[in-house]
């Protein structure tokens, strides 16, 4: 069977969607066939990340600061965040196979006071200050673009004890 012929509007809106930068994030990629699969979270629920293996969610509110967070279960996705450590490069990809590589510069852990709410405090673990979670959330998601992979951080039998942030910043292509 022949393949259909794409007429030239269509040949021309695929160049100008291959010039676009990337949005519409399909995966992650960490090195060592270590690969999750990117969803976007439901229109207006930004606490929303999703329960499938293997999966990350992009988190909606990180878009409108200009930066990429992804979120996901410890016990799931979030199990290969535990593996990243400082100057390791994630790459970062569209459905287009257009990709974007990122390196960890720094990482931030904090216990949250209230694990179940979204509007914890929480104690920074490096200084014991207490920070809100309007505090964090800006100290995280805004600036100058990065990208952020977030998840729990369990201790004992509390899946969500805490918070981990792991924040890139992008490689420049030489």
């Amino acid at each position: 069977m022949g393949e259909k012929k794409l007429s030239r509007k269509e040949i021309r809106e695929q160049r100008k969607a291959a010039k676009k930068p990337i949005e519409g994030l399909s995966g992650v990629y960490f090195g060592k066939n270590r690969f999750l699969r990117v969803v976007d979270q439901p229109t207006g629920k930004p606490g929303y990340v999703s329960s499938i293996s293997n999966t990350a969610t992009n988190f909606q509110l990180a878009a409108r600061y200009g930066n990429i967070g992804l979120v996901a279960h410890n016990y799931l996705g979030g199990r290969l965040f535990k593996e990243v450590e400082i100057g390791d490069d994630i790459f970062v990809m569209d459905g287009f196979g257009r990709k974007r590589i990122y390196r960890v510069i720094e990482m931030l852990r904090y216990q949250a006071v209230n694990p179940r709410s979204t509007r914890s405090n929480f104690i920074n673990l490096e200084n014991k200050q207490i920070c809100t979670a309007t505090d964090v959330f800006k100290r995280v998601y805004t600036g100058k673009h990065h990208l952020v992979l977030q998840t729990c951080i369990k201790k004992g039998k509390n899946e969500e004890w805490g918070r981990i942030f792991i924040i890139a910043q992008p490689v420049k292509r030489r």
